[in-house]
């Protein structure tokens, strides 16, 4: 699905004590139009909605959808085979749910490897990450909805594969998928913590960006801050779907 103009929203943390349907008609009372499902949020619910309802509340309210792949407890480069198969079928699963409720885009991480392991260890880590992401985004191919690969944060015990625009733009060469089915979600956030200006990721990436995460930080945590300039950093990306990354609907009001 793509859209002739962007289209703001906020994502549903796994702190949120509320509905889906509320939420929306939360964002919508503000002027937003976007709603980003977090398998976090969707996992610890026992009233998660099916994709009929979604879809439905997606027509009342005329907003669209992204979800964010499982990331609580999940290593795309896990060295054991068979933890690193489930992170494939939980993602493939969010893949579909994802075609089931005509959502734009599935957001994924691309994990890391603890620095105080060897080398070989790091780079065995990197492969399995790599063979799980291109796995995954085979599959969106298959379901028609693009896979979005986030910027991590930069931390001094882990090197993250996907938190500088050179390490990212590497992982992509080797996972060696077209940009039709994998694409970039810049979480801008995540880069001002890892001490990396959001404008290098967009001069490097330019059109493979489909997904924005909006929030602030003073550089050194990632706090998900509220951010009022919200419109005019998504300007300067381009990208046509925008998502207030918070930790509460106060922080959204903030930001707007």
């Amino acid at each position: 699905m793509s859209e002739s103009t962007p289209r703001f929203g906020a994502a549903m943390d796994i702190r949120f004590e509320t509905d889906v349907e509320s939420f929306v008609a939360f964002l919508t009372d503000a002027g937003l139009e976007h709603v980003e499902l977090r398998a976090g949020y969707l996992d610890v619910r026992e009233d998660g909605p099916d994709p009929r309802t979604l879809r439905t509340v997606a027509d009342e309210y005329d907003v669209t959808y992204s979800v964010h792949a499982p990331h609580l407890d999940v290593a795309p480069g896990a060295i054991n085979d068979h933890v690193r198969s489930g992170v494939v079928e939980a993602t493939t699963d969010a893949l579909e749910f994802a075609a089931a409720i005509d959502a734009v885009g599935v957001v994924l991480h691309g994990g890391g490897a603890r620095t105080r392991y060897p080398t070989r260890v790091r780079e065995y880590v990197r492969s399995q990450a790599v063979e799980t992401v291109r796995a995954c985004a085979r599959r969106a191919a298959d379901v028609d909805v693009p896979l979005c690969l986030e910027n991590q944060r930069c931390k001094s015990d882990v090197r993250r594969f996907t938190a500088t625009p050179d390490r990212l733009a590497s992982f992509l060469e080797d996972v060696g998928v077209g940009s039709d089915a994998l694409r970039i979600t810049l979480d801008v956030g995540h880069a001002k913590a890892s001490d990396v200006e959001y404008e290098r990721f967009v001069d490097r990436f330019e059109d493979r960006i489909h997904l924005v995460h909006l929030h602030d930080n003073n550089g050194e945590t990632d706090a998900h801050d509220p951010l009022p300039s919200f419109r005019s950093v998504a300007a300067d990306v381009g990208a046509p779907y925008n998502v207030l990354e918070m930790k509460s609907r106060a922080d959204i009001e903030r930001s707007l």
